[in-house]
Order: structure tokens, then C-alpha cells, then sequence
């Protein structure tokens, strides 16, 4: 009764170091490789799920062309203002205060969103930091795209 188990391998059947180091090479260059083109493929993939996605082309907003830039339009029926803080980094709010529905400004020196009716402040999340608003502003996700910026609006 001699049967192989495979536990005693005689030099001519173990498996080579090279094979092993290859296809462990191979292995980890793949993984490597899928893991970058998820990552750049990310936001796109996000953003074709939603139909809810506007893309501003920074052609049509020279405003938002340079990090501080901020504009108020209409998107969707929605009067907002957007606010371009950094390199790859966007935001969009309703563009009127939710206490007496004044017009908000972005002031690129406080890196704030103030309400010149009644002193309101908001940080670049919406929330209240000073004045009389009773709620945060409604906020819109946004993300920079090569040379547009897409925002998330719902119909």
C-alpha cells in the first residue's frame, strides 16, 4: 500500500523557486494593476449610477477655475452657490440663508459662507456657526474632474 500523499517529494517533483517567485510576481502586479484602474475609474463609476450628476464645465465658470472661486447659478430649477476650495475639492449649497432667505457670499479670506442680513456664518460643511439660521445649509456633494466640475442635484 504505497500510495503518494504528496508529502515526500523527491527534489525533481517540489515545485522551483523561480515558478513560485514568478507567479507570486505575477500575482501581486495584478492585484496592483486592478487596484489602480479602480481608483481611476472610481468617479466615473460613481457618478454613472446617478442620473442626479451635473457636469459644469470650468470653461462655462471661469470662476471656479481657480481654488477660492465661487458663483451663484441655477441648476435644476435650484438656485446655488458654488464654491471651488481647493485643487480637487468642490461644493455646492442652496444660495439663500435659511433664516430670511438673503443671499449668501463666500468669503475666500475666512474660507466661510456669510450671510450679510443678520451676520450668519457656515463652515464648508453648512453648518451654523454664528447668526439666527435655525438650520444648517442644504448641502450637494460635489467632485472635481479634470476640466469640470460634477455636482450632485437632485431633480
Amino acid at each position: 500500500m504505497s500510495k503518494d500523499c504528496g508529502c515526500h517529494r523527491t527534489p525533481s517533483s517540489a515545485p522551483k523557486s523561480e515558478d513560485l517567485t514568478q507567479s507570486s510576481r505575477r500575482g501581486f502586479f495584478g492585484t496592483l494593476a486592478g487596484v489602480a484602474v479602480a481608483l481611476l475609474a472610481w468617479p466615473k463609476a460613481a457618478l454613472a449610477g446617478g442620473k442626479s450628476w451635473v457636469a459644469v464645465p470650468l470653461a462655462k465658470a471661469p470662476k471656479l477655475k481657480t481654488v477660492g472661486g465661487s458663483m451663484v447659478t441655477r441648476i435644476r430649477g435650484k438656485e446655488l452657490l458654488l464654491i471651488r476650495d481647493g485643487e480637487n475639492s468642490a461644493h455646492a449649497f442652496e444660495a439663500k440663508c435659511p433664516h430670511e432667505f438673503c443671499d449668501l457670499n463666500y468669503s475666500t479670506d475666512s474660507q466661510k459662507i456669510e450671510c450679510p442680513c443678520h451676520a450668519a456664518v457656515f463652515d464648508l460643511s453648512g453648518k451654523v456657526l454664528e447668526g439666527p439660521p435655525p438650520r444648517p445649509l442644504e448641502t450637494y456633494p460635489a467632485v472635481v474632474d479634470g476640466e469640470r466640475i460634477l455636482f450632485n442635484i437632485p431633480s
